[in-house]
């Protein structure tokens, strides 16, 4: 029997980033040539960018994908990640993608979507199935891996018109490369604070 993770801590943080989504995309034009992802005015010192151009869709359809996207990781990962632990995750993951995207894709100008950060959910929730020896992570996990690495070697798999973007490979792949990092600090932090609780005082 499939289980849905219908608690409000689940259903809630998922909601309100959905919503988040749909409140920047109806700023105005000036306000989204503020908050894009632009590396030249990064590096004039408009940090912010970095965080906010991911939260950003200039076309409808782009926003609808993304937010069916964030239902579809609620779907399967939910659990992992209750109440404030999911902004801390999504916060985690959008800096370091920025960051990733700013200083080891010198040739992204500018990018604006929350698709790297979904595909930074499924490569850190797939990590942590692995690690509650769910088998099916495994599969998860390499096939992301797979899709993505090809794409950086040899071009994007055209499965959809926000596949076909070099951009959006190169923002996908350090997704999956920031969901794997998180993953594993959050791997790690979890087992400090359990030895620590059962380690005699």
């Amino acid at each position: 029997m499939i289980h849905l993770p219908l608690e409000r801590q689940y259903l809630v943080p998922a909601a309100m980033m959905s919503l988040l989504l749909v409140l920047f995309y109806s700023l105005p034009d000036r306000a989204h040539d503020l908050l894009s992802y632009q590396s030249d005015l990064i590096a004039a010192g408009e940090w912010w960018r970095l965080f906010s151009g991911q939260l950003l869709h200039f076309e409808l359809s782009h926003l609808g994908l993304n937010v069916a996207g964030i239902w579809v990781m609620y779907l399967l990962f939910a659990e992992h990640a209750a109440s404030w632990r999911y902004a801390i995750l999504i916060g985690t993951l959008t800096l370091l993608i920025g960051i990733a995207m700013y200083y080891f894709a010198p040739s992204m100008q500018y990018y604006v979507g929350f698709s790297a950060v979904l595909y930074g959910i499924f490569a850190w929730g797939a990590c942590l199935d692995i690690q509650r020896k769910i088998r099916l992570g495994y599969l998860l996990l390499v096939g992301m891996v797979a899709k993505v690495s090809w794409e950086m070697w040899q071009g994007p798999i055209a499965i959809g018109a926000a596949d076909t973007s070099g951009l959006a490979v190169a923002a996908h792949f350090w997704g999956v490369v920031s969901g794997i990092i998180v993953a594993l600090a959050w791997i790690a932090v979890r087992r400090y604070r359990r030895h620590k609780r059962h380690s005699p005082t």
